[in-house]
C-alpha cells in the first residue's frame, strides 16, 4: 500500500499542475472573452452543462445580444482540448470524492466535458447566427461523450432549422441503440421537438429500465403536450427503480402550468428515503413555490424531513431549512 504522505503529495502534484495548465489557458481566453450586462460569457454558460437544467430566457438573451464575438469564442471553446496532465487529473479525481469536491465541484479545475457542453448548447441557442459553427459542432457531434454528443447535434438541428423526422424514426424502436442518442438530442431541442412526446410516453412503458429514465428525461427538456406527459411522469413515480423515479419527478418540474398538480407530488416524495429522489423533489418546490407557499409548505415539509431515518437526507434537510427560513431553522435548534 502506497503511504499517505507519497499519496498526499501526488495530489498535490496533480492539483498544482491541473490548476496551472487550466489556469494558462483560462487567462488565454478571458483576454478576449465577451460580456454582457457585466457579466462575462462564461459565467453566462454558468449549468448549460448540465443534463436536467434548460436555458432560461435571460441566458438566451444574452448569448444572443453578444452575437460574433460569443460565437468566435464559443467554437474556440467547443474546439480546445485538455492536456494529458489535466485528463488524469480529472480522471483521478472521478473516483476520489475529495479531489473531486476540493477543485472539479467548485470549477477550480473545469474538464473539457463540461466546457464543450456548455459550448454546444449556448450556439443552438444563439440559432441560425452561429452557422460558423457548423464545422466544429459536426467535429463534436461524433465525441465519445454523448451528452456532448448529442448537444452538439441538437445544436446543429436548431441552427439549420432541420425537421425531427429522422429522430423521430429512431425513437420508434426502443430496442434499438440509436434510440438512446435519438432521445438525448430531441431532449436539448425543447418544444421544437414536440412531435416527440408521444413517442417518449410509449418508451415509458419499456420494461428498460434505462429506457424508461431516459425518456422522462427526454420529456422534462421538451416541456410540451402536458395534457398525455405529465400523466405519464405521474405514473412513473410509482415505478420500482428510483432512478426513474428521480428524472419523473425533475420533468414534472419543468411543467410550471402543472404546479397545483405537481406541488402535492413533489411533498410526498419528500417522505422518500432515497436521498436522490429527496434531493429532487426539494429543488423542485424550492424552485415552485413563492415566499408564501414556501412557508407554509415546504418549511414544514423540511422539518419533518430532519426525522428521516436516512442521516444524508436530514443533513440536507437541514441546509435547506437554514437557506429558505433561518427562523424556523432556529426555532428547531439548528444554528
Amino acid at each position: 500500500m502506497m503511504p499517505v504522505w507519497t499519496m498526499r503529495k501526488r495530489i498535490a502534484v496533480f492539483a498544482l499542475l491541473a490548476a496551472v495548465v487550466g489556469g494558462l489557458v483560462f487567462y488565454s481566453l478571458q483576454t478576449s472573452e465577451p460580456s454582457y450586462q457585466g457579466k462575462s460569457l462564461s459565467r453566462w454558460l454558468r449549468g448549460l452543462e448540465y443534463e436536467n437544467v434548460d436555458p432560461s430566457d435571460e441566458q438566451r438573451a444574452a448569448l444572443r445580444a453578444m452575437g460574433e464575438p460569443a460565437i468566435t469564442w464559443l467554437i474556440a471553446s467547443l474546439q480546445r482540448r485538455d492536456s494529458p496532465i489535466k485528463r488524469s487529473f480529472v480522471s483521478y479525481a472521478k473516483y476520489h470524492a475529495e479531489i473531486h469536491n476540493r477543485f472539479i465541484a467548485p470549477r477550480h479545475v473545469i474538464p473539457e466535458d463540461v466546457y464543450h457542453a456548455q459550448a454546444a448548447s449556448a450556439l443552438g441557442e444563439i440559432g441560425p447566427a452561429a452557422r460558423a459553427a457548423i464545422p466544429a459542432l459536426t467535429a463534436a457531434s461524433t465525441a465519445r461523450n454523448y451528452l456532448v454528443a448529442a448537444r452538439a447535434k441538437a445544436a446543429l438541428i436548431k441552427i439549420r432549422q432541420e425537421s425531427i423526422r429522422p429522430l423521430l424514426s429512431l425513437l420508434e424502436d426502443t430496442h434499438s441503440t440509436n434510440w438512446w442518442q435519438a432521445a438525448l438530442t430531441v431532449q436539448r431541442l425543447g418544444t421544437n421537438a414536440e412531435a416527440a412526446v408521444p413517442l417518449l410516453v410509449s418508451s415509458l412503458q419499456s420494461t428498460n429500465v434505462g429506457v424508461r429514465a431516459s425518456a422522462a428525461s427526454a420529456l422534462g427538456g421538451i416541456a410540451s403536450r402536458p395534457d398525455i406527459a405529465v400523466p405519464a411522469l405521474i405514473g412513473c413515480l410509482q415505478d420500482k427503480d428510483a432512478g426513474v423515479r428521480r428524472n419523473a419527478i425533475d420533468a414534472l418540474c419543468k411543467f410550471k402550468k402543472a404546479k397545483q398538480q405537481v406541488v402535492p407530488l413533489l411533498l410526498f416524495s419528500m417522505q422518500d428515503m432515497d436521498n436522490n429522489i429527496w434531493l429532487c423533489a426539494a429543488f423542485g418546490l424550492e424552485e415552485l413555490l413563492d415566499k408564501d407557499e414556501k412557508r407554509t409548505l415546504y418549511v414544514p415539509a423540511l422539518v419533518k424531513s430532519l426525522n428521516n431515518p436516512n442521516r444524508t437526507i436530514r443533513a440536507n434537510a437541514e441546509m435547506f431549512l437554514k437557506r429558505n427560513d433561518p427562523e424556523a431553522a432556529a426555532r428547531v435548534g439548528i444554528k
